[in-house]
């Protein structure tokens, strides 16, 4: 099982780490968002109406705000593709989720 950390480094940038209860951004209801202004990245644990997320869709959702912040750390437009950061996100938990040591 993988422990959601509290901060991580990417490139240059301290990135905090929060687990709000849940999550609006704007007007819509989010399982996470990375925020490049403030240097945060936030995994709700429940949606609106109270229902908690599972620990594996917390765990994709983590991955999907780092790979946001690790694009926009290169520079790289493919940050803001949704499509692009969903599939690789997916293959990146898949990936350290089957590692054998």
């Amino acid at each position: 099982m993988m422990r959601i950390p509290s901060e991580v480094t990417i490139g240059k940038t301290k990135i905090k780490i929060n687990q709000p209860t849940s999550l609006i951004v704007g007007t819509q209801v989010c399982r996470g968002c990375y925020d490049r202004t403030d240097n945060k990245i936030d995994v709700a644990r429940k949606d609106t109406q109270g229902n908690y997320y599972g620990r594996e869709e917390r765990r994709e959702t983590f991955w999907h705000e780092i790979t946001h912040a690790i694009l926009h750390d290169m520079k790289c437009k493919l940050d803001y593709d949704e499509k692009f950061v969903t599939a690789f996100s997916q293959r990146l938990d898949q990936a350290i989720k089957t590692a054998k040591f």
